[in-house]
């Protein structure tokens, strides 16, 4: 790949072949560059540099092809049985990636979560814990929620402007740009925030913009509840990392709240 110039380099170049070639299968040079930019985006999030080994017991990896995380299976032993002792190549507990902080992969902490037992309630429930006093914690960034929250809410935000000023850097800025979106990273303080303003033994409701959710399957979890492939991990979402956050941060009580903003604001519960 060729070193950077001082000048900051335009769309155009960021698609061109010298940027996007380990990303970008030849399908994918042929379509618009805006479609490239995309890919690239995505490349950069998932591109791991260095890796720390996850648990051995829930091993994964990175389905590019349908940009989904993935269970691995047992491989076989010499017998031809299959055996934990003998897994499949899989992923890391930490990724470290060329732009932003290292950061913990989400089947880690989707695991630990569904350990922990992380409970996820309805806006309903939620609001009655408001009415007691409970806080509202806001994780989406800062122009997020001064534009639309749940009133009351407090925000310290997972993620922030890209910091760094290095090659890949540039690059995923420039990406982002060119999809009219913000350059974010992972904000590596955000526990040290969350213990400077919320008191770590009370009790605190989590939320984004969509919820997401631990559950595996699809369907009406009483009735039926179907193997979902889409679903191997849950629906992942900043919320519910911001769950997995604070609570190695140390608190008590953190609660997610099922469906996030939107679907606080379809019930009809108070926004500012």
């Amino acid at each position: 790949m060729k070193a950077m110039t001082g000048q900051m380099p335009g769309h155009s170049q960021l698609c061109a072949k010298p940027y996007h070639t380990e990303f970008l299968s030849r399908s994918l040079q042929k379509q618009p560059a805006h479609v490239q930019g995309r890919h690239v985006a995505s490349a950069l999030r998932n591109k791991q540099a260095t890796v720390t080994k996850g648990e051995e017991e829930d091993r994964f990896k990175w389905d590019p092809s349908n940009a989904r995380w993935v269970r691995v299976k047992p491989g076989k032993d010499e017998t031809g049985k299959y055996t934990t002792d003998n897994w499949e190549k899989g992923g890391g507990a930490t990724i470290t990636p060329l732009s932003g902080s290292p950061y913990v992969v989400w089947p880690v902490i989707h695991s630990k979560l569904v350990k922990r037992g992380l409970k996820s309630v309805p806006a309903e429930e939620a609001y009655r814990l408001q009415q007691k006093g409970v806080t509202m914690l806001d994780i989406r960034p800062t122009y997020q929620f001064e534009a639309e929250r749940v009133e009351g809410a407090v925000n310290i935000p997972t993620f922030r402007p890209v910091a760094g000023k290095g090659k890949w850097d540039v690059i995923k800025k420039i990406a982002m740009g060119a999809l009219a979106m913000k350059a974010t990273e992972s904000d590596p303080d955000f526990r040290e925030k969350a213990l400077q303003q919320l008191d770590k033994r009370k009790k605190v409701v989590v939320y984004c913009g969509r919820g997401g959710t631990l559950r595996v399957g699809n369907g009406n979890e009483r009735k039926y509840n179907k193997d979902d492939p889409e679903r191997m991990f849950g629906i992942e979402t900043r919320s519910l990392k911001a769950c997995y956050e604070l609570l190695e941060a140390g608190f008590k009580d953190v609660v997610h709240l099922e469906g996030g903003l939107s679907q606080w604001r379809h019930d009809d519960f108070p926004v500012a």
